[in-house]
């Protein structure tokens, strides 16, 4: 575990070197995207718990493509795609260099977004390191690709140009499906935020999250077997017992005790100024609801949350400047880092000692 502690270390100095004193270093940041692309690409098989699963499928894709289209009800084309042309390429190492693939890729977009939209873009990095990055980049690597995706998104979104928006979000299904529901941010406005609308979505949640309404109950005649594959097998999880989830997680805590203080004490006049802190705001406080409403169904309700709550790492660093500590503030936050790191990493047992991937 050695390694993730190094590159936490490395990515905490920049981190508060640069909320001291910022830097633009296009090479710095160029250095850290091939390290951490690097770190995930070439990971071994029994670094995450995922990579196992990848790999059988990555070895038996003609066999999954052959019954018709009936594929496309588990595994997304963009995501068949990919496969089967580095499948073409690479006799040999296919495996390694898919993976590769999504990290440099994933990260790429990740990072190119992070240096357009974050006050603190190695703060940014280092949240995005402590959790999202060990969850997407190192274990469920066709999420971390779309979430990338969405990311760059942001971008024309925040400019009002809601087609490009949309027409990204559809690129980004194409690699998971449930990137789709990232449409649901066309119903925000980034021009203003109604503080006791979004303090009621909180207060909701948090009731939301002691009831755990049943909703796969309250559904009553549902059928599953008429969702997709992929759908499916996430009720039948939730079914069989074989997934919970704790809403009052201490990851989920410190969420909504970060969008608590930011509601509170940012002045409306700085919320009608920023149309960024608005929006990560807003997403944040759904992907807090979404994971509190759809408690019944715990795959599900995580799903949803972490689609939403990867903008946390734009939103977080938002407290250097409105904690009342000054210029300590970094620290502050760096502890919080350190926090979310070891529940992701260590305490929840995520991933396994760093190896490299075999070559053949």
């Amino acid at each position: 575990m050695v390694v993730y502690l190094l590159y936490f270390i490395f990515l905490t100095i920049l981190a508060i070197q640069y909320e001291f004193i910022p830097f633009k270093n296009n090479y710095l940041v160029i250095a850290v995207l091939f390290l951490l692309a690097l770190l995930a690409g070439l990971r071994g098989i029994d670094v995450s718990r995922d990579y196992y699963n990848y790999r059988y499928i990555f070895e038996n894709v003609y066999d999954l493509t052959g019954d018709g289209l009936n594929y496309l009800t588990i595994f997304e084309p963009g995501f068949i795609s990919i496969i089967i042309f580095f499948r073409t390429i690479f006799e040999y190492n296919y495996v390694v260099a898919i993976m590769l693939f999504y990290a440099f890729s994933s990260l790429l977009l990740k990072i190119y977004a992070i240096n357009r939209l974050s006050i603190n873009p190695y703060l940014s990095i280092l949240f995005y390191f402590s959790y999202y990055f060990l969850v997407q980049e190192m274990t469920q690597i066709r999420i971390g690709l779309a979430s990338g995706i969405f990311l760059i998104s942001l971008i024309p979104f925040l400019k009002g140009k809601r087609i490009t928006f949309t027409c990204l979000i559809l690129l980004a299904t194409l690699f998971h499906y449930s990137a789709i529901f990232y449409l649901l941010l066309l119903i925000f406005k980034t021009t203003k935020f109604n503080k006791t609308l979004y303090s009621l979505a909180l207060v909701l949640s948090v009731i939301l999250g002691i009831v755990k309404l049943p909703l796969l109950s309250l559904l009553g005649n549902f059928d599953p077997s008429n969702l997709s594959g992929k759908l499916n097998s996430y009720i039948e999880i939730s079914e069989s017992g074989g997934a919970t989830i704790n809403v009052f997680n201490s990851l989920n805590i410190c969420n909504i005790l970060c969008c608590v203080y930011l509601i509170f004490f940012v002045n409306k006049e700085i919320f009608a100024s920023d149309s960024r802190l608005v929006l990560f705001l807003k997403c944040n406080i759904l992907s807090i609801f979404l994971l509190s409403f759809l408690a019944g169904v715990p795959t599900v309700s995580l799903r949803f949350n972490q689609l939403f709550g990867i903008t946390q790492i734009f939103l977080i660093p938002y407290l250097t400047r409105y904690l009342p500590a000054k210029r300590f503030n970094i620290l502050i936050l760096v502890l919080l880092a350190v926090f979310f790191f070891y529940v992701t990493g260590f305490y929840g047992n995520l991933l396994h000692p760093y190896q490299l991937a075999n070559f053949k």
